[in-house]
């Protein structure tokens, strides 16, 4: 059986190789042999609709202002430590306090236990604005050792240093930097002995 379109109509008809079948008067079909288009209109593509994502706006990075630091002037240019707190993290004995270090008598001193580190801290009792620190060593002196300040006692900031400490008298200037808290803080001796100073002298 041969289905075939002919004029919007189907028909079916039997190829055979029997010549012993009469014509029924049906007229031949002639049958194209190209492949028949899908009938209806033609189908248009529809693309994948696209994302489209906005451009990151411009990113600005803005440092933060430094925090401003209210601290109390000194036009006077007293010896704060003379009135300050004075703490040391050990002493050679009872004689040699942490006190003596800022008594304002050239004659007594602090002398630290003989290990490193050492330090001596003064507590300004409120916040200042530091601008000279002093340091008048003995004989036992450091010859490494730092100018560190704290506005809280637990964090704090150096603003001088050395590795090639000679004694003597030392004067660090300090800038005006607002502080509570000022320490000598010793990490190397110049002999057997502690760290020892005659007078912290801050201003």
């Amino acid at each position: 059986m041969v289905l075939a379109l002919a004029g919007g109509l189907v028909v079916a008809y039997r190829a055979t190789t029997d010549a012993t079948i009469p014509d029924r008067g049906v007229p031949p079909v002639a049958i194209p042999t190209e492949a028949f288009a899908p009938s209806g209109p033609a189908r248009a593509e529809v693309a994948a609709p696209v994302s489209r994502v906005p451009s990151p706006s411009l990113s600005v990075s803005v440092k933060p202002a430094p925090l401003k630091v209210t601290a109390r002037t000194n036009p006077s240019r007293a010896n704060l430590a003379r009135t300050a707190t004075i703490t040391a993290s050990s002493s050679e004995g009872s004689a040699w306090p942490a006190r003596d270090a800022a008594d304002g008598d050239p004659g007594s001193r602090w002398s630290s236990g003989f290990a490193e580190p050492q330090w001596l801290k003064a507590d300004l009792g409120e916040r200042r604005a530091v601008s000279e620190v002093t340091l008048i060593w003995e004989h036992a002196y450091a010859i490494g050792y730092r100018i560190d300040v704290s506005l809280d006692g637990r964090r704090w900031r150096t603003i001088w240093s050395t590795t090639a400490g000679e004694g003597g008298t030392v004067q660090v200037d300090a800038g005006g930097v607002g502080a509570r808290y000022v320490r000598m803080y010793g990490t190397k001796r110049s002999n057997q002995y502690g760290f020892s100073l005659f007078e912290l002298e801050i201003r």
